[in-house]
């Protein structure tokens, strides 16, 4: 039995019917466009820059649910939760820093994916 993955392509493949191209497309899209998403949290919360750290998260979000990133999708929730509350408690940056490198092992592991 395998390492059990960051994430699913069941419910994304249930939406495509099955299409392992259209997968495969889906893949490179969330890849492409959530990098950059992803690279601008810590600039903005570094900023301070609360609003627009909000409007990533919230945005982004459905994407984590469609690949069901459970593992970190909670940690998005809590970002964009805090983030709303302009980081009252002082933790969103320390959060997004986690947040990204946990990103990234699940972006290699999907890079995998788009190669076998």
């Amino acid at each position: 039995m395998g390492i059990k993955k960051p994430y699913s392509l069941h419910k994304l493949s249930g939406y495509v019917g099955g299409d392992k191209n259209e997968i495969l497309d889906m893949i490179n899209i969330f890849i492409d466009t959530t990098s950059n998403d992803i690279n601008k949290l810590s600039e903005l919360a570094k900023n301070k820059e609360w609003q627009s750290v909000y409007k990533i998260a919230h945005r982004i979000k459905p994407s984590f649910d469609v690949f069901e990133m459970n593992s970190i999708l909670g940690d998005l929730k809590t970002i964009e939760l805090l983030a709303r509350e302009n980081d009252k408690d002082g933790t969103l940056v320390p959060l997004i820093q986690k947040f990204i490198i946990e990103f990234d092992e699940i972006i290699l592991l999907l890079q995998v994916e788009l190669e076998e």
